[in-house]
């Protein structure tokens, strides 16, 4: 019998702990699978603005689940394209839709992985691959 008042404040707790989590939590955005065809059309447009890309990219989807796909970009670049400053117009371009757009550099290659995130989910990836310059036969 002494055991009911203790288990009704505790009950009484976890209510009240469950719903100040309640209402801390953000609210989730639903996925507008609408809004990546826009994305892509700018993340194409981007590349094919670039005078030394141009069309020179290829694009590929890789399914994650039966829903969702995810769009690759491989960009082959020559060693002296400044890649920082391409991610940096495209990352100022992407800000201004409220998408985040981080790079990571690979070492030695020097190859950099620019992830597209649009609400905690990574919609694209532009790999921007550093190609040898062509050596021209004597």
């Amino acid at each position: 019998m002494k055991r009911r008042p203790l288990i009704t404040i505790l009950l009484a707790l976890s209510c009240i702990v469950s719903s100040v989590m309640l209402v801390a939590t953000p609210s989730h955005k639903a996925i507008d699978y609408s809004a990546s065809e826009n994305l892509d059309s700018l993340i194409a447009s981007a590349l094919s603005q670039e005078p030394s890309i141009g069309a020179n990219f290829r694009r590929y989807d890789i399914e994650v689940d039966s829903n969702f796909t995810r769009t690759v970009y491989r960009v082959p670049v020559h060693p002296a394209f400044s890649k920082t400053m391409f991610h940096y117009s495209l990352h100022q371009t992407l800000s201004k839709l409220k998408i985040e757009s981080p790079a990571k550099v690979l070492f030695p290659e020097r190859d950099m992985n620019i992830y597209i995130y649009d609400n905690g989910t990574i919609r694209s990836t532009i790999r921007l691959i550093t190609t040898e310059p062509k050596q021209e036969s004597e």
